[in-house]
């Protein structure tokens, strides 16, 4: 049985201490969102962390990473402070190292992400645009067509999730749900998953029918679905994993 830490600022049990903890836990990063030079390396540099570019005993380090973006050390010096910042890489002896979770972490992770999500979702089925109906239907369609390749399925089902970030019209909210799931596929990339796109399909289209009606309260409810079902299949994945090794 896994066993979670008391203290609310480690395990947020209440929707309203969830979204308190992780703008805390933000502030500093998002502060200076609108400094567009820092922007494309900071985005690039997650984008490869979560892709797996870099192997978890890789040292980042500030002359590398300058040679294989093709940029002087100043910006990367500063992207890599803000990938610190998040939570997704740490100081090591040369340079910073790919942060490792537990399976505490990534269940955390989803608690937070849940409620911002639910908030999200609220607000997009208010404030969404036919843009973003017409992209979130056309990914939903794309990856009901994908049933054969998971990884692109995959990669669709994170698409729909950022459009409904983005349709949420909350820079703030697109911003620290990014931060967050890009920590969490990095804590979880090594996990092994069922196949549950006939679920997340069922799920998405729930979604999307209630963005359809600008109903708020069945979008969020649809989304907390959602994901509460994705956050147990991790916990029961933990559960069976650390049986089989004792």
């Amino acid at each position: 049985m896994l066993k979670y830490p008391a203290t609310p600022a480690k395990r947020c049990t209440d929707v309203t201490l969830c979204v308190f903890y992780v703008c805390m836990m933000f502030a500093n990063v998002y502060k200076e969102v609108d400094v567009p030079e820092r922007v494309p390396l900071h985005a690039r540099l997650r984008a490869d962390l979560v892709a797996g570019r870099f192997a978890a005993d890789d040292h980042l380090v500030e002359t590398m990473i300058a040679e294989l973006y093709g940029v002087s050390r100043t910006p990367v010096r500063e992207a890599l402070n803000r990938l610190e910042q998040e939570g997704l890489i740490v100081r090591a002896m040369r340079g910073f190292r790919i942060r490792s979770g537990s399976p505490e972490d990534v269940i955390e992770i989803y608690d937070v992400r849940i409620a911002l999500e639910r908030a999200a979702a609220e607000s997009a089925a208010s404030l969404r645009t036919e843009l973003h109906l017409a992209e979130l239907t056309q990914l939903h369609q794309q990856s009901i067509d994908a049933a054969g390749d998971p990884a692109l399925s995959r990669a669709l089902h994170s698409r729909f999730h950022e459009v409904l970030w983005d349709a949420s019209q909350n820079v703030t909210l697109q911003s620290m749900l990014a931060a967050l799931v890009a920590r969490l596929r990095i804590f979880d990339r090594e996990t092994r998953h069922r196949d549950d796109r006939a679920e997340t399909g069922n799920e998405h289209a729930e979604i999307l029918s209630a963005l359809h009606e600008r109903n708020a309260t069945r979008a969020g409810v649809a989304v907390v679905a959602h994901l509460a079902r994705t956050k147990q299949e991790r916990l029961d994945t933990f559960v069976r994993d650390r049986v089989r090794l004792r």
